[in-house]
């Protein structure tokens, strides 16, 4: 419905215009400045004032801090930043009443707070309308004085000014609600890319995945928990597992923090009391007040089997042994950003394995729920721990994650979790799919795009994923047979397809010249050099590509690893 002009204020105003002006400039992202300078302007010379103001009620209505404050006006004098008590003065009472209020002669009203006399300006005439909407009270808007009619207001015009409030006030919800999404599609874009950030920061697949694996899911996108596992010299690897208070970005960028000394340290430093203290030290000198971390950090061996780990206030971690029993192992010293330990270390626990795996995770285990509602507690885990203790690490790791939180699950809080293998890695015969050896020669390659293609499709493979397999694997053995062998009518390629937990390894073993492994990496394709797409290729249509060491006898052993599912959107960024 088109507004009508309230009848006579003024002979002839532009009403119709004056609103499309309003929606217009009360509903700009500029809402505090000059749009707003605008409209009054246009509200002054419509209502024929000498002046003109806009009040907006700034705190929470009902509590005594709330007050009007001037953001913009028009006029004589320049009122920009006067703050009133709400209810206070003329302006005061119209938001507290949410009524208008016309003060034909200012004299009279006992309401009225003259202006200071260095403003050097007369106010005879007061109209002032309240900004509402459906009870939600915004402020008001006040003309001063007319320039004719002895400088005083009458009914007409407080009609004419409330309608144009009515219009203003819409506008201003509008634009509050559009600057709002603004706000939440800003602060939605700086949450995902802190998420990227943080998935960055994740161990990717390394030689140390089989004996620790670990998994992270962020309840608000970002993670105040977090996990590394980083392989050392030597073959022993170092592990961590923390948990920052609070939430959200705050936590996720002490997150990022902790992670990064822990990976910077643990290169050069092997006892993890000593390493826990160096983080801890760190993070003291620009952690906020009231924040601390959890963190347990720990060496690996797989040789012996044997686990040293330093444990900052942290969930205890759980060995289960290779019978099923599960001991614990509390924390002894507080949480990193407390207070530091006694001798300035932190004491470490050694343990062998023997067979057994220690398990480590934050509170977003214990404290998520189950099928019933109940919130598990330690109790709960240890169950979960024994459901699968049967399982492959990789596989076993997965499963507890999607124990704990089922696919969709709306999380209270991160859920992350990390074990360490005490046992040689299984590779279980029902894991091994095909090993079969073939001549290296072109007329195999459609015999070996077949057999890919089928054994990925059984195991559950998306086709696309399983077309990109095929493809990375075709390439590869034209590589073995046109580079390695140069077309030499004697070669043999061994291809060994193996599922693992979530994915498909393709093991591609040749008796060629060994390649020389630096110069066949991925690389990003502006750093791909001449005759180097290939491995670029490969590298680009699976989630791993190494090289391993080859058996007794053989040049190279290639693995191209894909997963059966898909990658989440997140994964794929």
């Amino acid at each position: 419905m088109t507004p009508e002009a309230p009848a006579g204020a003024q002979t002839g105003p532009d009403y119709l215009s004056l609103f499309a002006e309003l929606l217009e400039d009360f509903a700009s992202l500029d809402i505090e400045v000059s749009m707003v300078r605008r409209a009054l302007s246009r509200i002054a010379e419509v209502m024929n004032a000498e002046s003109a103001s806009l009040f907006l009620l700034e705190g929470v209505e009902g509590d005594p801090r709330a007050r009007l404050v001037c953001q913009a006006c028009v006029g004589p004098s320049d009122i920009t930043g006067l703050s009133l008590p709400l209810g206070s003065g003329i302006v005061g009472r119209a938001v507290q009443l949410d009524e208008p209020q016309l003060v034909a002669d200012t004299r009279k009203d006992p309401d009225f707070v003259p202006p200071s006399a260095q403003m050097n300006y007369q106010v005879r005439s007061i109209l002032c309308a309240p900004l509402s909407v459906k009870g939600q009270r915004l402020g008001a808007v006040e003309v001063i004085n007319r320039r004719d009619c002895d400088n005083l207001f009458n009914e007409r015009d407080c009609e004419a000014l409330a309608t144009l409030a009515n219009a203003a006030a819409l506008a201003l919800v509008n634009g509050r609600l559009m600057q709002a999404q603004v706000e939440q599609a800003r602060t939605r874009r700086e949450l995902e890319l802190a998420a990227s950030v943080q998935r960055a920061l994740l161990p990717r697949d390394t030689a140390a995945s089989e004996w620790v694996c670990g998994v992270n899911l962020p309840a608000r996108g970002v993670s105040g928990d977090f996990y590394d596992v980083l392989p050392l010299v030597g073959g022993s690897i170092a592990f961590a597992l923390a948990d920052v208070s609070g939430k959200g970005m705050n936590a996720a960028l002490v997150a990022v923090k902790a992670a990064t000394l822990f990976r910077s340290s643990a290169k050069e430093m092997r006892k993890p009391g000593k390493l826990l203290a160096r983080i801890g030290a760190e993070l003291m000198e620009t952690m906020a007040q009231g924040m601390f971390v959890t963190m347990v950090v720990g060496i690996y061996d797989p040789r012996t089997h044997t686990v040293r780990f330093a444990n900052a206030g942290h969930e205890p971690p759980v060995w289960r042994d290779r019978n099923g029993r599960c001991h614990s192992f509390p924390a002894e010293e507080p949480p990193l950003g407390i207070v530091a330990p006694e001798g300035g270390v932190y004491p470490e626990t050694t343990l062998r394995l023997d067979g057994g795996s220690l398990y480590l995770y934050t509170d977003g285990c214990t404290e998520s729920r189950d099928a019933d509602g109940a919130m598990r507690g330690a109790e709960g885990i240890q169950a979960l721990i024994a459901d699968y203790a049967g399982l492959p690490l990789a596989e076993r790791v997965h499963a507890l994650a999607n124990s704990l939180a089922p696919d969709g699950a709306d999380l209270r809080d991160d859920i992350t979790l990390l074990v360490v293998e005490g046992r040689a890695p299984r590779r279980a015969r029902r894991d091994l799919l095909l090993h079969q050896s073939f001549a290296a020669e072109a007329a195999q390659l459609k015999v070996i795009r077949h057999l890919v293609a089928d054994i990925a499709g059984k195991a559950g493979m998306a086709a696309e994923a399983a077309q990109e397999l095929v493809l990375a694997v075709d390439e590869a053995c034209q590589n073995i047979i046109r580079h390695g062998y140069r077309d030499r009518e004697d070669g043999r390629i061994d291809l060994t397809v193996r599922r693992g937990g979530d994915r498909l390894t393709v093991e591609l073993v040749d008796f060629a010249p060994p390649v020389k492994q630096d110069e066949c990496k991925g690389r990003p394709l502006d750093e791909v050099r001449p005759g180097g797409l290939g491995t670029f290729f490969m590298s680009a249509l699976t989630d791993s590509m190494k090289y391993l060491r080859p058996p007794r006898g053989a040049g190279n052993r290639l693995a191209l690893a894909k997963r059966l599912a898909a990658k989440t959107k997140g994964e794929q960024e």
